[in-house]
């Protein structure tokens, strides 16, 4: 016997659709995190989100008509779980000399930064430019006034399409970003297989925030970043038998000195009885101490990375990051066309961190 994820009317198990509500019945996959007693089910989103939603053909995600508190209890809870503290509902003083305030849907605060959330629910698919700007000036005139990273977050139930390239640039101008409804789901699976330490990272990593543990003189620092990617068809690779380890070792011959590909693994996709591709994940390492770091600083040192104040492990850590996709990309036998929007084509950054 079980029991439907939208209504909670029990089923029999070979029952596909539940006979209250008429949604699907899928298998619930139970995963267990740290904290102890908390449970989170991996589900189909049409099972998991209340039987009250409405679903606009597959675009948004979320309770459409609690919009505003479901979302904001969601991302509050994916920013607690990054470590942060979170607080709703908070106003703030940005403008000392007029007394200006704003009311932020979301503070979530650690010792060295700060970041203010704005939560929307629109049919719209687009962000809407006037909340973009309203955020980006408030916050600029507020983080004149502090020594932490203050950050801001627009956050939309709808799935971007593509429509939203030009908010994301100039948000990012300001150091604000835009988290869709997919990068929401995203960031929830990540929740599940990844523990508080890496999923702190990845988020941060997402906000262009990157944390260095102390060192003491002479001690290096591993730079760890993790990309994944698709290979061609076997049947299209040309020149001699297709292997793995030929992509692997040609992709060793591209790196620097010092940098190591120091686990690897690959599935095979297939179709029809026959493997259409292999899915490879990859995880480089690049171990410096403090006087290499501030080297290679202060040489890939960017105009915005000044004026943004970057640290020399943050500027070493885009550096490596950025390389590493560059070494990837120019590898025979990689399946990788920016043009094409699809995940068969793309290399994807699956997280880094610094040990």
């Amino acid at each position: 016997m079980g029991f439907c994820g939208g209504c909670g009317n029990k089923s029999d198990p070979n029952d596909k659709f539940c006979t209250g509500c008429g949604k699907p019945i899928v298998e619930v996959k139970v995963s267990v995190l740290e904290e102890a007693g908390e449970v989170v089910k991996e589900e189909y989103r049409q099972s998991t989100t209340p039987p009250e939603q409405e679903i606009l053909e597959g675009t948004h995600i979320g309770d459409q008509k609690k919009s505003g508190e479901w979302l904001e209890h969601t991302v509050a809870h994916i920013l607690q779980f990054a470590g942060f503290d979170s607080k709703r509902e908070e106003s703030f003083v940005f403008n000392d000399s007029t007394g200006d305030k704003f009311r932020i849907d979301i503070l979530a605060t650690d010792p060295d930064i700060e970041i203010f959330v704005e939560c929307k629910d629109y049919a719209d698919l687009k962000m809407s430019e006037k909340i973009m700007y309203t955020l980006t000036g408030q916050l600029d005139d507020y983080r004149k006034r502090q020594s932490k990273s203050v950050i801001g977050i627009l956050v939309m139930t709808a799935k971007d399409d593509g429509r939203n390239a030009g908010i994301k640039e100039s948000l990012r101008k300001h150091n604000c970003f835009l988290w869709d409804g997919s990068f929401i789901e995203h960031l929830q699976n990540k929740m599940v297989n990844l523990d508080k330490v890496d999923f702190r990272a990845y988020v941060l990593d997402h906000l262009d925030v990157f944390e260095a543990p102390d060192k003491s003189e002479g001690e290096l620092y591993n730079f760890m970043i993790k990309y994944s990617f698709y290979t061609v068809p076997p049947r299209e690779y040309v020149g001699k038998s297709f292997d793995i380890m030929n992509i692997i070792d040609e992709l060793k011959s591209g790196l620097s000195d010092g940098v190591k590909v120091v686990n690897f693994t690959s599935e095979a996709i297939r179709s029809k009885g026959s493997i259409i591709t292999y899915n490879v994940v990859v995880d480089f390492s690049w171990k410096l101490n403090k006087a290499d770091i501030e080297d290679t600083a202060n040489s890939e040192k960017r105009f915005t990375e000044k004026i943004k104040r970057k640290k020399p492990h943050e500027i070493v850590y885009r550096f490596f990051k950025e390389s590493m996709f560059d070494v990837i990309s120019d590898v025979y036998g990689v399946s990788f066309n920016p043009k094409k929007q699809n995940k068969y084509y793309e290399i994807i950054f699956e997280g880094g961190r610094i040990a």
